[in-house]
């Protein structure tokens, strides 16, 4: 067991249950969200209360933990840089930056062995136009930053769509390639100087731009996966990136292409709380308290599906289904689009799930 105490930055669901895996390891855990009752309250020893911009109370978390980490990517760098300087901001700002700009994000991807689809930087109407020349309709512009789940995307099919972009011609963009890709999987590494520890891949459907289900196994081709395997452990090693990290990938036939990445625990990786030897937040809890990651296995067919504000009456249906677990994250306002919590389904296949879904 461990008593070393983590602070961290952001108190939504992904911080609530990273939170729940320390404790378990004997850690303290102090939790910073604007938000009084976010979900981590119901879990961390210690609450600030505080606005992430608010560096006093960032500060405040530094003295009173052993290691900081965050659980969204949208922390201000420069604030982020202040506390590294001071704390043990084990897993490095480098990641976090590197995530935080789509154009960056992608040049960094490619410096490090990974293939993302064609894209250009859009800084005004003129390399909006550029790039629509090169690749054509249809192709998808995205904001550079702040963008999640479907938010700051327009996809550019003709002429006409190019009015709903110039809005945001205020800012820095990016237009990519539109590709009629096959699926896409994620993958979810956590390294530390001795080793990397990966959880299976995992296929992804998304329904209005945010992820509906995952499942596993992915049903990869094996070379394939042994491929995308050893492609993202290597450009982890290679871009120097400590802690956890979730890619992306777009797979065409025997391709796959980098979406984007996130250095934090992500969406796609609740299904290896019960699937799993070790969940993604137990390996990223061993890191942070400088524990040894263990190594980690499917134990579970699963299936994982996120339940929104819109469909909560679900989760009575869920209930009654043998072999499913249920994680609500104590949301008090229900919103279309929110992730209010997730069911994972064990020993399920996808035609298995799809049958579930019809009966309810």
């Amino acid at each position: 067991m461990n008593s070393k105490t983590v602070g961290i930055i952001g108190g939504g669901q992904l911080g609530m249950m990273l939170a729940d895996a320390i404790k378990k390891l004997g850690g303290r855990v102090i939790g910073l969200d604007p938000n009084k009752d976010a979900p981590i309250t119901y879990v961390a020893d210690e609450f600030i209360n505080a606005s992430f911009d608010d560096l006093a109370a960032l500060e405040e978390l530094g003295k009173r933990s052993d290691v900081i980490t965050y659980e969204f990517e949208n922390v201000k760098s420069e604030y982020l840089k202040t506390l590294e300087e001071k704390y043990n901001v084990k897993q490095g700002l480098k990641p976090l930056f590197d995530s935080q700009d789509r154009l960056r994000e992608k040049e960094n991807a490619l410096m490090h062995g990974l293939l993302p689809v064609r894209f250009f930087n859009v800084e005004s109407i003129d390399d909006l136009e550029k790039g629509i020349k090169i690749l054509g309709y249809p192709c998808l512009y995205k904001t550079r930053t702040l963008g999640y789940d479907g938010h700051g995307q327009i996809l550019i099919k003709s002429e006409l769509d190019i009015e709903k972009v110039k809005p945001y011609l205020n800012q820095a963009g990016i237009l990519e390639e539109y590709l009629k890709f096959d699926y896409e999987v994620s993958i979810i590494m956590v390294r530390d100087e001795d080793r990397t520890v990966n959880l299976p891949l995992s296929r992804n459907i998304h329904k209005d731009g945010i992820l509906d289900i995952t499942y596993v196994p992915a049903l990869v081709d094996k070379q394939l996966e042994k491929k995308i395997i050893e492609s993202s452990v290597n450009f982890m090693k290679s871009a120097n990136y400590l802690g956890i990290l979730c890619i992306e990938y777009f797979i065409k036939g025997d391709k796959f292409f980098f979406n984007e990445m996130a250095p934090r625990p992500h969406n796609s990786g609740h299904y290896s709380i019960e699937a799993c030897d070790y969940s993604q937040y137990d390996l990223f809890a061993h890191f942070l308290l400088d524990m040894k990651i263990p190594s980690t296995n499917l134990v579970h067919q699963a299936i994982m599906k996120n339940i929104l504000g819109e469909s909560l009456d679900l989760v009575s249906k869920f209930e009654k289904i043998p072999k499913s677990y249920i994680h609500m994250y104590h949301k008090t306002e229900a919103r279309p689009k929110r992730k209010m919590g997730h069911v994972t389904l064990l020993d399920v296949d996808y035609k298995d799930y799809l049958e579930i879904m019809k009966k309810m």
